[in-house]
């Protein structure tokens, strides 16, 4: 599409204000100032401007599940130029690339077992430490930091217990008992029944809450619930 902004008449040298905002609902052009020359006094020079459309460019990565929701990483932006009626044509405004991440691991689809613990739970640790270390290396406590991990990727986030063999450690996982929203959960923990539960071939993760007593009432438990792996791992 094309719009024309001025006709200059003259030799002399204008200044071209150009201030689009939002234009066509991609990108915000801010106030440019632009000089442009009209070299022919008897002449009219028209001046056109054009929209310069974006590309896509997709990266693969391999430790996210096929079936994790495509990420993207940069967001794309038209550019703009203008053209003299004599065919000189000068950029006012590069496009910007939009780059999308896409996932190629193995998918990750799983119905099964969902329950709750807490750090003073029978058996478990009254530290609340969970036996996984965090991306930068670091210990988690349920009692000193909750039951929420921030990720770099995914923001704030449940925890999960998983078999650390099938579910490794960071694993990003979508979890959906058909009772409460859908949410994000990362494995950072484990426990003896998901793991003896798995190896009968059996899915089973445990809900991370500072206190057993806080687990109540939640409307988690249920023995359909989905697991859509997004990431494997760290």
């Amino acid at each position: 599409m094309e719009i024309y902004l001025l006709k200059l008449i003259g030799n002399w040298v204008s200044v071209l204000t150009v201030s689009l905002i939002s234009l066509f609902g991609v990108g915000d052009y801010q106030e440019k100032m632009v000089g442009v020359d009209n070299t022919s006094y008897a002449k009219t020079a028209t001046v056109v401007n054009k929209i310069i459309p974006y590309e896509t460019r997709y990266v693969y990565n391999s430790s996210k599940s096929r079936t994790a929701a495509r990420e993207v990483l940069v967001e794309g932006e038209n550019g703009l130029s203008y053209t003299y009626e004599n065919g000189l044509t000068r950029v006012l405004r590069n496009p910007v690339t939009k780059v999308v991440e896409v996932g190629t691991g193995r998918s990750g689809e799983y119905v099964g077992r969902l329950t709750t613990y807490g750090s003073d739970c029978p058996g478990c640790s009254k530290s609340g430490t969970v036996a996984c270390r965090t991306r930068n290396g670091k210990t988690h406590s349920l009692t000193r930091d909750g039951m929420y991990y921030t990720d770099q990727e995914y923001g704030r986030v449940r925890i999960l217990a998983a078999d650390l063999s099938g579910f490794p450690c960071g694993t990003m996982i979508l979890v959906d008992n058909g009772k409460i929203d859908p949410f994000y959960a990362v494995v950072l923990d484990t426990g003896g029944t998901m793991r003896s539960q798995y190896a009968k071939g059996y899915i089973w993760m445990d809900l991370a809450f500072v206190h057993q007593k806080d687990s109540k009432g939640t409307r988690t438990g249920s023995t359909n619930t989905k697991f859509s792996v997004q990431r494997w791992g760290w």
